[in-house]
Formats: structure tokens, sequence, C-alpha cells
């Protein structure tokens, strides 16, 4: 497509998740100031890890690029050798991201990252997880981890574990949670009064609603909602289907 500079800038939501992206051709910028403002851009590495996002994340390309962002749960990703602060890829995921870059089609290289990781997860994954199905699911998990053990249960030991565990906080967890709570009623059902939907989601109001959303992408929900329909930088909210 004939896009224009405006058009290849990438807008993200806010995130818990421990993203890992391998830019397989063209080159990335990302926004080293928060969302709606990008006065200055700094060149991203072929590949990179983001730890948790608790703001809005933007980038953009020059030209075309074909890129594969990878999310995991702070505890898997502790699970598989990540590092805490984020810096290297552990080597259990080094062999499945160059099978990923393998192809020129994310298609197939996607299916050689999972061959190749499914197996090292099998082996190092922990009886006792459960597949989550979204963030409130694995945000609960989390807590209840942090609650089990004996030992050290006061609440500043129980946040300590939480925060192992997740990398965030109870707070910021439930936070999330409650904004995928939100976009999931915002699709099954369209059309209802934001007042109503900031209820069901568990928001105190519709302000605080406003604020929930504009803390996680940078902008007002109507503005939100009116560029996923009709700009190009919003395309990773439609791709995932979340309306506000």
């Amino acid at each position: 497509m004939d896009l224009s500079d405006a058009d290849r800038v990438s807008h993200f939501p806010a995130s818990p998740l421990v993203s890992l992206t391998l830019v397989i051709h063209g080159e990335l910028q990302v926004a080293a100031g928060d969302a709606p403002r990008c006065d200055v851009w700094v060149a991203a590495p072929g590949s990179f890890v983001m730890g948790p996002q608790n703001a809005p994340v933007t980038s953009w390309a020059a030209g075309e690029v074909t890129a594969v962002s990878i999310g995991f749960y702070h505890d898997a990703w502790l699970r598989l050798g990540g590092d805490p602060n984020f810096q290297e890829v552990p080597e259990s995921l080094a062999t499945a991201l160059k099978a990923l870059g393998s192809s020129d089609q994310p298609e197939s290289g996607w299916s050689a990252f999972c061959a190749a990781l499914s197996p090292v997860w099998a082996a190092i994954r922990p009886s006792d997880w459960l597949a989550a199905t979204g963030i409130a699911d694995w945000a609960r998990a989390a807590v209840t981890r942090a609650i089990l053990p004996p030992a050290g249960n006061s609440i500043r030991s129980i946040e300590r574990r939480i925060r192992r565990l997740s990398g965030q906080s109870k707070r910021t967890l439930e936070f999330f949670a409650t904004f995928e709570e939100l976009h999931r009623l915002s699709r099954r059902q369209a059309g209802r009064s934001l007042a109503g939907l900031a209820q069901e989601a568990g928001y105190a109001d519709q302000s605080h609603m406003g604020r929930a959303v504009r803390r996680a992408s940078g902008f007002s929900p109507a503005r939100l909602n009116a560029a996923i329909e009709n700009e190009e930088p919003f395309w990773c909210y439609r791709l995932f289907g979340e309306r506000f």
C-alpha cells in the first residue's frame, strides 16, 4: 500500500506481558515518549525484549517492514530463563527465534517457532499450571500462587511474591484485568451506554473508565473508538477486536 508517514505509525496499548519482537525485514523505530506524543524516535535492533508496559507504546517504520511480536506471561518468561531486566533473549528461546526468522513468510516462520519451543516448554512447565484464557485468569493464578506459601504471609511479603511472579503490583494486575473485561463487554454489548459498560466492567463510573482507557491507550474512549474504525495506525486494536 502507498502509505503516508503518518499511516506508518503503529499504536499499541499498555500491557502486563513481556514482549519479544523479531524484525524479519525492514527497520522499526520506537517512540521514546508516551503516546500520543512521539517527539523522539529510537531505532530498534533486529530483535528486542520489552518488559510489562504501564503506558502505551508507539512504533514507526520508514518503509515496508515485517515483524513478529510474541507476548509471554511474566512467570512463564522467568520459567524459560528470561532475564528479569529484559535485556537479553534466554537461551531456551534463541533457537526457536532463529526458526521464526528463517522464513520470509511469518506464517511458516511461526509454525517453525512453535515446533522448536513446544518441547522446551513441555519439559519445564510445572504440572499444576493451567492454561490461561486471558489476563484476568493469569492474574488470579499469580495472586493465588503468591498467597499459597505458608511462611511469611504478611501483606508485604505477599505483594513481593506477586510482583516477582507477575512483574506487577496487585493493583496493576486488577487494572489490566478490568480493562480486558471492558473491551470484552464492548464487543458483546455494542450500543450499550458508556455508563452501563463502566458499571458492569467494574469501574466506579464513566469518568473512571475514561481515565483507565486514556492510561492504557493515550486516548479518550471516543477518540480511540473513532480511530480504531478509521485510522491505519490503530490496526493492532482491530486485530484483537478491541472496542471501548
